[in-house]
């Protein structure tokens, strides 16, 4: 057990205290901002009710209420559509899901219909688990998605997307939102050598291309941003905004997991709570196939651009 004064931040992953560092408040930029109350829940975010993924093991009911699968229709004629859930996002207030602008409509030339919330397994409605059942899925239409402007899909560098609902969310134990990196620590802290998470329903076999019906979640690696940048020589340029996670062949985020979240319990003088740390963003062609780790969004680093971005 590590136990730090009321001036420290504690950094915990699955129970084991990483590290220590000097408490810092929220960014004043971020708490300044016009739109900040939007965000603001008051520490009532990034808890759970449990006490793209290959190699992975099941998640829990209820564990990421935060994850959000994203529907596409795909036009055969007049008359026939066929849905396909081709990415993941995460919940960060009643209005809005945070994922990658790759999966926009743009980039993925589908019509993105509608966003899930409160999934787990998803052949039933509602998830039971011994006997504990969870309420039924919600289904909401995306009203309006906000891309960065500068997203590049050659380098995907700022590849970061806010998708806003067409209603509020009705939050419960199994759908709340995420906490996001709003403190100066998480911007000075370059959590190598530590170890975040990763969840989704994406590819679980290469050779199938069969998606896993129930949530699962893996326990990833954070390299440094040499090993990164090395990593990607010849083939991508990493920059500060972009960081690398996992490179354990066998064990990796896949496609379906695109825009999904690359998170972690701090805790903030108070018990701990999961923040977005990342968005899975990209990786090697057959994923955990190789010891290249995948590549994905720091978001902290876009901190203003989502208060640029959201409105009432």
């Amino acid at each position: 057990m590590v136990i730090c004064n009321v001036k420290h931040v504690c950094v915990l992953f699955t129970s084991v205290v990483l590290s220590c560092a000097t408490y810092h408040a929220i960014r004043k930029d971020i708490i300044s901002h016009p739109n900040w109350n939007l965000l603001d829940r008051g520490g009532d975010c990034g808890r759970n009710v449990a006490y793209r993924i290959i190699g992975g093991k099941n998640a829990r009911l209820g564990q990421y209420p935060w994850i959000a699968r994203l529907l596409y229709e795909d036009e055969l004629d007049e008359n026939n559509t066929v849905d396909t859930y081709e990415c993941g996002g995460t919940i960060i207030n009643s209005m809005y899901i945070l994922t990658a602008a790759h999966c926009s409509p743009d980039i993925v030339l589908l019509q993105l219909a509608e966003v899930r919330l409160g999934e787990y397994i998803t052949t039933t409605d509602p998830d039971c688990v011994d006997g504990v059942c969870a309420p039924p899925v919600q289904d909401i239409v995306v009203d309006e998605y906000i891309c960065h402007e500068d997203f590049d899909s050659k380098t995907y560098h700022n590849d970061i997307c806010l998708l806003r609902l067409a209603k509020p969310i009705e939050f419960n134990h199994y759908v709340s939102p995420i906490c996001l990196p709003v403190y100066d620590t998480f911007l000075k802290q370059s959590f190598e050598s530590s170890v975040m998470e990763v969840a989704g329903w994406g590819i679980t076999d290469i050779a199938t291309g069969k998606a896993s019906t129930v949530l699962l979640t893996l326990n990833v690696p954070i390299k440094t941003q040499f090993i990164c940048e090395l990593a990607y020589s010849g083939r991508s340029e990493i920059i500060d905004r972009q960081m690398c996670a996992g490179g354990v062949v066998g064990q990796d985020s896949c496609s379906g997991d695109s825009g999904g979240p690359l998170m972690a319990p701090f805790s903030m003088d108070a018990p701990p709570r999961y923040f977005i740390i990342g968005i899975v963003s990209f990786g090697p062609m057959k994923c955990a196939n190789t010891n290249t780790p995948g590549v994905y969004t720091k978001v902290s680093e876009y901190m203003t651009w989502i208060l640029d971005n959201i409105k009432e």
